[in-house]
């Protein structure tokens, strides 16, 4: 697999604020008792923590995969939504085309 250029540091502390956001969901689900969701959203981002500083072999793309299945599974009508990670993701990727990086 192909694996794409680093992202910069405003893009990590970005990326950080998604799995801020993510945990904040976790906790939530695990309150409500929903394990499936939680074990789903947790397999979207277990990786991208150590992803993100080079271990393994991070692409964008592979994560916004994630990350789409996640919310096709998961945000349908009549159950609650959390954050939209997708769109998350496309504004830490956009910031990084701001500024002059390959993401």
């Amino acid at each position: 697999m192909m694996r794409d250029e680093l992202p910069s540091e405003k893009q990590r502390e970005m990326l950080c604020d998604m799995i801020h956001s993510a945990f904040v969901e976790l906790r939530l689900l695990g309150r409500d008792g929903e394990a499936q969701q939680a074990a789903d959203l947790a397999d979207a981002f277990h990786n991208i923590p150590k992803e993100m500083y080079g271990w393994g072999s991070f692409t964008w793309d592979a994560f916004r995969g994630m990350l789409a299945h996640y919310q096709r599974k998961w945000r349908v009508e009549g159950r609650p939504t959390g954050p939209d990670y997708v769109w998350m993701l496309d504004q830490v990727r956009a910031d990084g085309r701001k500024q002059g990086g390959q993401a």
